[in-house]
């Protein structure tokens, strides 16, 4: 009853807004969706709304959202987990098998295929299942392929589904951004002419993108429409002969990713199982790393492929998720950059990256160890920073309880200070926070 209900409350506000929305006008949310996020002219590594509102983006698989039994149930789930954005199908056939759900957007079926007309019902599930994850606060990663491959060859034909999907969903400031094909790279001019058709002809600008399979870098970084610094990670920890190091594969992958001048965005990770990445302690370092490296974080699990109907199933690790989240938001993060110099540490096997604000008003190190519940004791940390007065703060990850915090204050940016690391298992974030500010004092020797 609560189900019929919801769609018939979202059937009605679909009908009324087509009624009322002539001209395609955008369609806001009352929470952080109230604009679309586009790639901020500032800070070109972040999105930011209308309102300068800026966008931690923390992704979630849910492939078949558009199909499943119950959406609504799949919302909130993304919710407890503390997800903010999930990442959907609108074409796309996976796991048929299991669950026998083939999203096609057009009429016939993809046997036989009627490419001239649209299938209503579908899309206005679609319209109905934005609506719905907006008003949630969630925002969508929209795959515009997943199983069907066109070629150049195609164009003609595809481009009415391009305009079809624009005219349809555009309008929706919840469409974080047009990914083109999930992990499909073989037609790439395809793609080129897919890509630069979307980001010419959305009235709304939502930013564009595409995706590879697992790889050490993001694709094709360089081209004009893509406008997000996309990598994939589907891998797992250190298992045998498959070395997933924490610092040689997930932090690197991290650092490549970031260097382009754009949002850097890990939107497929590795699932438990499938992938391997059964550690929870071990993904939520993976995550932490890549996010303090200046990317954002996808968490990919099996109740967001075949699992998607299961309302009760939670990989264990997700509880991780909303504290990360959290911690982020609850500072400047579209200020920092990744830092070699504020905050180091030597003589350790630890695993770490640091981020600051260009400022140093904020500097922000995340540091764990490579094996899951080892513990560290007796570690200095070496902060190199401009003048000023500094609080540090020793912070859980996995719940961001306070472990201890301390003052110090520095004098000369030459005039290194050696803090002692409060003992900690397996991870740890430092933050330092500038107090009080100091007039600069010039090296020796600088004229």
């Amino acid at each position: 009853m609560k189900n019929l209900l919801l769609i018939s409350i979202c059937f009605f506000f679909i009908s009324s807004v087509q009624s009322k929305n002539p001209k395609n006008e955008l369609i806001k949310f009352n929470n952080k969706w109230s604009s679309p996020f586009r790639v901020s002219s500032q800070y070109c590594h972040q999105l930011v709304n209308t309102e300068g509102e800026f966008l931690f983006i923390l992704n979630k698989t849910e492939w078949l959202y558009f199909a499943c039994d119950h959406p609504e149930q799949v919302i909130e789930n993304v919710k407890k987990h503390g997800a903010n954005v999930i990442r959907v199908c609108l074409e796309g056939s996976p796991y048929y098998s299991v669950l026998g759900y083939d999203n096609w957007p057009w009429k016939g079926t993809r046997q036989n295929p009627d490419y001239e007309n649209y299938n209503e019902k579908y899309w206005n599930e679609v319209e109905q299942r934005i609506i719905l994850a907006g008003q949630n606060g969630i925002g969508i990663d929209l795959v515009l392929y997943l199983s069907l491959k066109p070629e150049v060859i195609d164009i003609p034909i595809q481009k009415k589904y391009w305009d079809y999907a624009i005219k349809r969903l555009s309008k929706y400031s919840n469409i974080l951004t047009w990914e083109i094909a999930n992990e499909e790279i073989s037609n790439e001019a395809f793609q080129n002419k897919a890509g630069m058709y979307f980001k010419e002809n959305d009235p709304f600008h939502h930013p564009v993108c595409s995706s590879d399979g697992t790889t050490e870098n993001a694709l094709w970084p360089h081209k004009k429409w893509m406008d997000l610094a996309i990598v994939h990670t589907c891998t797992g920890q250190v298992t045998g002969k498959d070395n997933y190091d924490l610092e040689y594969w997930y932090l690197n992958i991290a650092k490549n990713t970031r260097q382009y001048g754009k949002p850097a965005f890990n939107n497929e990770s590795g699932r438990e199982t499938w992938h391997r990445n059964d550690d929870p302690i071990g993904r939520r370092k993976q995550a932490w790393l890549t996010c303090n490296s200046g990317c954002f974080w996808t968490w990919h699990s099996w109740d967001g492929c075949e699992g998607i109907n299961d309302n009760t199933y939670f990989a264990n690790g997700w509880q991780y998720l909303r504290p990360m989240r959290e911690y982020y938001e609850s500072i400047p993060f579209w200020t920092l950059e990744p830092s070699y110099t504020v905050c180091s540490l030597r003589q350790s096997n630890l695993v770490y990256a640091t981020m600051s604000s260009p400022d140093r008003k904020i500097s922000l190190m995340y540091c764990c160890t490579r094996k899951t519940s080892e513990k560290v004791a007796n570690l200095k940390a070496f902060i190199q920073i401009k003048n000023g007065v500094y609080r540090v703060s020793f912070k859980k990850p996995s719940n961001l309880d306070m472990i201890s915090t301390m003052e110090f204050e520095s004098k000369n940016i030459r005039a290194e200070r050696e803090i002692i690391i409060p003992g900690f298992q397996d991870d740890l974030i430092i933050e330092i926070k500038e107090i009080a500010s100091r007039k600069k004092t010039l090296i020796e020797g600088t004229l």
